[in-house]
């Protein structure tokens, strides 16, 4: 019988990430990315697409594969594929981790009113996000721009549930530093609407020429229904409790349709409900229409 061949492995799927550990001098936290560089087409003159994407621990593999295999047709630009998330192979830590860099201050008057209130403290407490943003912009895009060469001009930002909330800050405070962003399942609901506070600068900017921009918001269209699980430490009133307060769905499709009605030439803005998915659910389909969102032509 003859041996079973083995061949070179590529850079083309998510196994073959390159990894980068670094401990930030932001924030002194340690971060892991997870960079994936295509191969399959010569570099541009202008240097590659990057998408920089939230929670790399969860949503890296199903971003680079997705992006890998959408770039098979010739009008859907290879993008390098840069999973920013923590030195850890754990689901729950990252969780964790997660949970100070994607979100903004909040007072311990308004932790402890509705759902969040039961809702289990991180390690590391709240409000990390102006940091988190000065570590991609400091430390987190030099180190890729080292490794391989960036179209400063094609850079997308993308993020699910609480990275869809720092997405969305960085559309409204941080526009100039990415062209585009991707907001999977936003949590607007953060701090009570925070983000939204941001909305009227940015659409003055906007519709004064001061700010371009291309966005898609999804959300899963079962995210503003109840889906009790037994078994999870919460009741069924307090699934409803969240559902009512979150708003899921109504804020994602009442965003979208105020950010596309500025009719501006400067911003492009698109919202997709995705039927039949929840909050767990929509990751793999709001990543796939972000890929073709951001990177067909």
């Amino acid at each position: 019988m003859q041996a079973a061949q083995s061949t070179a492995p590529t850079a083309e799927m998510a196994l073959n990430a390159r990894v980068i550990d670094f401990t930030s001098t932001v924030n002194g936290r340690a971060y892991r990315l997870l960079v994936s560089i295509p191969t399959r087409r010569p570099t541009p003159p202008e240097g590659h697409a990057v998408v920089y994407l939230i929670d790399g621990n969860l949503h890296f593999g199903i971003a680079v594969d997705t992006a890998r295999i959408q770039a098979c047709w010739p009008d859907v630009i290879d993008p390098v594929v840069v999973g920013i998330g923590y030195p850890t192979d754990s689901v729950s830590t990252a969780l964790d981790l997660r949970m100070i860099d994607l979100t903004t201050p909040i007072s311990e008057e308004r932790l402890k009113k509705g759902f969040i209130a039961k809702m289990p403290r991180p390690s590391e407490g709240f409000g990390g996000m102006d940091n988190y943003f000065r570590v991609i912009e400091e430390e987190v895009k030099p180190r890729v721009e080292a490794m391989v060469a960036i179209n400063q001009q094609e850079q997308v930002l993308m993020g699910h549930s609480l990275g869809g909330l720092t997405t969305l800050h960085a559309l409204f405070r941080h526009t100039a530093s990415f062209q585009q962003f991707v907001a999977i399942s936003p949590s607007i609901w953060w701090n009570d609407c925070a983000v939204l506070k941001h909305e009227a600068a940015f659409s003055e900017r906007v519709l004064a020429g001061q700010a371009r921009a291309r966005a898609l918001i999804t959300v899963g269209a079962l995210e503003s229904t109840t889906r009790f699980v037994p078994g999870l430490p919460a009741t069924e009133q307090d699934f409803r409790d969240m559902t009512e307060e979150c708003r899921m769905v109504p804020n994602t499709v009442e965003l979208g349709a105020r950010l596309s009605a500025l009719a501006s030439p400067g911003l492009h803005v698109e919202t997709v409900v995705h039927e039949g998915d929840d909050h767990n659910m929509v990751p793999p389909a709001g990543i796939a229409r972000g890929v073709r969102f951001a990177f067909r032509r």
